[in-house]
């Protein structure tokens, strides 16, 4: 036979195979049904982790698949700035990220610090972490209403309501760097604004490069007075809630204060709260407005549907999609941290936490938390990919729960310039004045 009709042969033959593998792949994602629920979900077990697929098999929760209309992921620039960081950054023994030519924590990085992700590595799992860290910092900074609710059994107890405030001094374009002669890693103020009862019972933290401890305050209105709290203290109870503040975009502590171990890869169904692109805008500083696919302060619970049968803090119309993660545990090394094992379920595409099982001191399992997301962009390209609309942590032995929230408000932003959010917001005279 002659070279050149092998090689046609060939061709055809490969472009046969792909057109097969394709059509296998849609058959395969035509094939969930339009609702899981615990008539059918020992079918579908294998895409839903475990806590999720106990509280689906109980009635309490109910899977909706579909698909999404745009691509969850970062964005071009970010991408090719992400490319040219390779080979150049690492992790120390002590879980430190520093780069390889100074042997120091690096004073600003834009794009994953490791592009390539190599599973082999036995420090994979700190790096895919350390990815998920800086799609994050490349926000700048943020002001964003939140709606945080108590739910029982029968529906909401309480709530509080404010504004979140974070400034990221890493992970900053190139052309946006801050003077951080304190280097500081990120800067977070959550303010409480209602109910009155609670008002001004203010946190504010500031999370350092290296070694350095981190710092934490607590106004409490009570004594009116600034109280410093320890690095630890961000993982006790916020407000009597299910939540503590490590748990912000699923993880916000400092990364190096962790063991962090790679154990393995899946698909999942992630929850999107619209299947949509929700379009925003750009202002002339750059920020980027901010828009949700649902009214009021929080996507809608089962609470809040008189027909629903589930779980009262259940989220309802979420569309689950299907997305390949990376499973990596994470293990405290304060012994006075108060949780244990925390199981992460990271984005292969975008780094996004879509759930967390977290584990107590003693081993047992206590809390599992779901992040819903949907995806905005401006005409230039800017994305809100890897931020969150709702985070749900589900109490499994107080068989109760808590949602952290946010909702369209007029002075809620992402990308905010050094005019709009700088250093000198988040100093103790200026936290004292806004707590008063």
């Amino acid at each position: 036979m002659k070279r050149g009709v092998v090689v046609k042969w060939l061709g055809r033959l490969i472009f046969s195979l792909i057109i097969l593998l394709l059509g296998i792949g849609q058959a395969r994602a035509l094939d969930l049904p339009k609702v899981i629920d615990k008539t059918n979900c020992s079918q579908y077990k294998d895409l839903l982790i475990p806590a999720l697929y106990r509280a689906v098999e109980r009635g309490e929760w109910i899977i909706t698949p579909g698909q999404i209309n745009f691509k969850y992921k970062q964005n071009d620039g970010f991408l090719a700035a992400s490319a040219k960081n390779e080979g150049k950054f690492d992790v120390t023994h002590e879980g430190d990220l520093v780069d390889k030519h100074t042997g120091k924590y690096p004073e600003n990085i834009y794009g994953y610090p490791f592009p390539n992700i190599d599973l082999k590595d036995p420090k994979v799992g700190a790096k895919i972490i350390y990815n998920f860290d800086f799609q994050r910092y490349r926000f700048m900074g943020s002001k964003d209403k939140i709606y945080l609710q108590w739910i029982n059994i029968k529906g909401e107890e309480r709530y509080i309501a404010g504004m979140d405030y974070r400034l990221y001094l890493n992970g900053r374009p190139p052309d946006k760097e801050l003077k951080n002669p304190d280097k500081v890693l990120t800067y977070e103020f959550q303010r409480v604004l209602e109910p009155m009862s609670t008002k001004g019972t203010n946190t504010m933290a500031c999370i350092y490069m290296g070694a350095k401890q981190d710092t934490n305050f607590a106004y409490v209105p009570a004594i009116r007075r600034i109280r410093q709290t320890g690095s630890t203290a961000r993982s006790d109870p916020y407000m009597g809630s299910d939540s503590w503040m490590d748990m912000n975009f699923m993880w916000g502590g400092k990364t190096s204060t962790m063991k962090w171990e790679y154990v393995g890869e899946k698909t999942i169904l992630a929850p999107f709260t619209s299947p949509n692109m929700i379009p925003v805008k750009e202002l002339p500083d750059g920020s980027m407005t901010r828009a949700y696919p649902y009214t009021g302060n929080h996507p809608k619970c089962g609470y809040e549907d008189p027909n629903w049968k589930g779980a009262s803090w259940a989220p309802l119309n979420i569309t689950y999609v299907p997305r390949k993660v990376w499973i990596v545990e994470q293990m405290p090394k304060d012994p006075y941290y108060n949780w244990g094992k925390h199981v992460n379920y990271v984005d292969q595409e975008s780094y996004t936490i879509w759930y967390k099982e977290v584990y107590d001191r003693a081993g047992e399992f206590r809390t599992w938390v779901s992040l819903s997301a949907h995806y905005s962009e401006t005409p230039s390209g800017k994305n809100n990919t890897g931020d969150f609309d709702s985070q749900v942590y589900i109490d499994e032995k107080s068989h109760h729960a808590t949602t952290v929230s946010r909702s369209s408000d007029p002075e809620s932003f992402l990308f905010l310039p050094a005019s709009k959010l700088d250093p000198s917001f988040f100093s103790t005279n200026n936290f004292l004045l806004l707590s008063k």
